[in-house]
């Protein structure tokens, strides 16, 4: 995803007047947003506020777009994929090559792309040279069965780290070709940087992190409805809401002193 990851509006080449109005724009934007995060209701997860970027001058979605920055979590589906935002619970959608801005926990896109494919009855044959592998599937699918079909009430995930067996590469193809792949790929970005692919098999997935330099740090197999890191929960949806009036202070004490 190579979306921009400039965060103050500063970095933004505009003319004084337009600047001006677009400062305007989205301060009006961020009081909608503000209010559809304090809005968010526990029992009724879903989609609060959608606002095409058509709604936007170009300029002004510019300005817009380094005032909210970018957040820590990406997801990709086939050619749709989301960036949260630098406000909790607020994304940017772009699908069938049309943007969007959302206000929610995750993205519907992902949960409509979460695998539904099962455990084969009988395991396949593991190949020579497999030995960790077979019990390793056996563990994921007790660990599947126990899981909350509920994407958003995860039970704890139960993780594999496969560092800490005995595979060889036998194991890992046998591993890879059983799971198969999913449609969802997701990027954390942090001190590190995570990444988690969703296998055919519902609620399986395979996660990594790397450092800054490349190296992998971790790698496992994880059993979760969804991975609990990915969706917003209810209160960082109320820091949303806090991160909004502190963009909104910035922005008013701008116009305020004439600044823009």
């Amino acid at each position: 995803m190579q979306w921009t990851n400039t965060k103050e509006w500063a970095h933004v080449d505009l003319d004084r007047e337009t600047e001006h109005k677009a400062a305007l724009v989205t301060r009006d934007f961020l009081l909608k947003v503000k209010e559809a995060l304090q809005k968010a209701d526990a029992q009724q997860p879903g989609t609060y506020l959608t606002v095409p970027f058509s709604r936007f001058e170009k300029p002004h979605l510019a300005f817009l777009l380094a005032a909210i920055g970018t957040g820590e979590v990406r997801i990709i589906a086939g050619e749709t994929r989301a960036e949260e935002t630098g406000i909790h619970g607020l994304w940017r959608i772009q699908e069938k090559g049309v943007n969007r801005f959302e206000v929610t926990r995750i993205p519907q896109f992902a949960l409509d792309n979460l695998s539904d494919g099962a455990f084969p009855e009988r395991l396949p044959d593991a190949p020579q040279g497999a030995f960790a592998a077979p019990a390793i599937l056996k563990e994921l699918q007790k660990a599947q069965a126990e899981l909350n079909p509920d994407p958003l009430k995860n039970t704890p995930p139960y993780t594999i780290e496969l560092t800490r067996h005995p595979l060889g590469p036998a194991d890992l193809g046998y591993l890879e070709t059983t799971l198969g792949v999913g449609v969802l790929q997701i990027g954390i970005a942090g001190f590190a940087d995570a990444s988690i692919e969703s296998t055919a098999v519902r609620g399986i997935w395979r996660s990594k992190i790397f450092n800054k330099a490349g190296k992998a740090l971790f790698d496992a197999y994880v059993a979760a409805t969804l991975p609990e890191e990915v969706p917003n929960d209810f209160e960082e949806l109320l820091d949303g809401a806090k991160q909004c009036d502190e963009i909104l202070a910035w922005i008013n004490a701008d116009l305020a002193e004439g600044r823009l």
